[in-house]
């Protein structure tokens, strides 16, 4: 007798497969995104052609011995840490879903688990997309409700930088999709 699996197990199957794929692919992102310098250099870019706050003006502050103001959430990387957090503890948690299936190891909470699971990582997927999307209103005279890259075309730009701009745009579609 030859064994043929379900359409049921097949489509669960399919969907485990496509998280997983959807987890790596968002924590590569994520990882080349991740270093600080990529953060600094969309800042200023968006700074330098006033589409928002120009981070290089912070030496005036200093220089004058003022208080300069927060750094935005957007161009911090406090920011980049908590979005690889988040890649990484979805990646592990879908590698734990996998290896729970394959050896057959349902306990009989399961299904209570996965959706405790799956409502924490939707918290933190809804706190990464927020925060990603979120303003710089540091500087009165640009004001940026939503990251430059989010809202421009990524061919504007000199050829240098044209890749951080496309790396910064898929960072934030595949933390939309995750969620």
């Amino acid at each position: 007798m030859e064994y043929r699996p379900s359409r049921a197990g097949f489509f669960k199957a399919l969907l485990v497969f496509t998280e997983f794929s959807l987890a790596i692919t968002t924590m590569s992102l994520l990882c080349c995104a991740y270093p600080e310098r990529f953060r600094k250099t969309l800042w200023e870019i968006g700074g330098e052609n006033g589409w928002n706050s120009n981070p290089r003006l912070r030496i005036y502050f200093y220089a004058n011995y003022q208080q300069p103001p927060e750094i935005p959430l957007v161009w911090t990387q406090r920011l980049s840490e908590s979005n690889l957090a988040i890649s990484v503890l979805a990646t592990a948690v879908c590698s734990a879903r996998i290896e729970l299936s394959y050896f057959n190891l349902r306990p009989g909470f399961s299904r209570l688990f996965e959706v405790m699971n799956d409502m924490l990582l939707s918290g933190f997927w809804a706190y990464s997309v927020a925060a990603q999307s979120s303003s710089d209103l540091t500087d009165s005279d640009h004001l940026s409700v939503r990251p430059w890259y989010l809202e421009r075309s990524c061919s504007i730009l000199d050829e240098s930088v044209v890749e951080t701009c496309i790396l910064a745009k898929a960072c934030f579609a595949f933390s939309v999709l995750s969620l």
